[in-house]
C-alpha cells in the first residue's frame, strides 16, 4: 500500500496504524520523473511527475516528493518528509524527519563541510528562499526565510 497523506505528522501516524495491522508498501515512482542511479530510497516513496533527482541522495522512507520538484547532489531526506509541487533543494541539503517544505520553496546549496540543515519537524513555508540551516520545529517564511513570529 501507499499513505498518500500530505502532512507529515498524519502520514506517520497512519503508517503506524497500517504496519500494526500487517500492512507492507510500495513506492510509486512516476515515469515522467527523472533520476540518476545514484539514488537510495526507503520504502513508501511517492515521486511525482516531472521531478528532477539529480545524484548522491538519500530518501528515507515514506517520503512525498510533489510535482516538479527538483533535488540537487548530496541531498538527504529524512523520513515522512513532505515536498510540496515546484520544490527546489539545491546541493548538500539535510531535511530532517517530518519537515514540510511548501510549494515553490527553495533551499540554496550548502557547503561540503557546512550543509544547509532542515531541521525535524520544521515547516518551509510556500515560496520561502531557505539561506541558512532551520532549527527543528520551526516555522520561517519569506525571501530570505525568517521565523514567523
Amino acid at each position: 500500500m501507499v499513505v498518500a497523506i500530505g502532512s507529515p505528522l498524519h502520514r506517520t501516524a497512519a503508517v503506524e496504524r497500517a504496519v500494526a495491522a500487517g500492512f507492507a508498501f510500495a513506492s510509486l515512482i512516476h515515469p515522467r520523473s527523472e533520476r540518476s542511479r545514484w539514488i537510495e530510497m526507503g520504502e513508501g516513496v511517492v515521486i511525482c511527475a516531472g521531478c528532477i533527482l539529480t545524484t548522491n541522495i538519500r530518501i528515507g522512507r515514506q517520503v512525498h516528493i510533489n510535482l516538479a520538484c527538483t533535488i540537487g547532489h548530496d541531498v538527504v531526506l529524512g523520513d515522512f518528509v513532505t515536498l510540496a509541487p515546484g520544490v527546489n533543494l539545491s546541493g548538500r541539503v539535510r531535511v530532517g524527519d517530518r519537515a514540510y517544505v511548501g510549494t515553490n520553496a527553495s533551499i540554496i546549496n550548502g557547503e561540503a563541510d557546512a550543509p544547509i540543515v532542515i531541521g525535524e519537524d520544521a515547516v518551509i513555508g510556500a515560496a520561502a528562499c531557505v539561506t541558512r540551516s532551520v532549527a527543528a520545529g520551526t516555522t520561517v517564511v519569506g525571501v530570505p526565510a525568517r521565523p514567523r513570529g
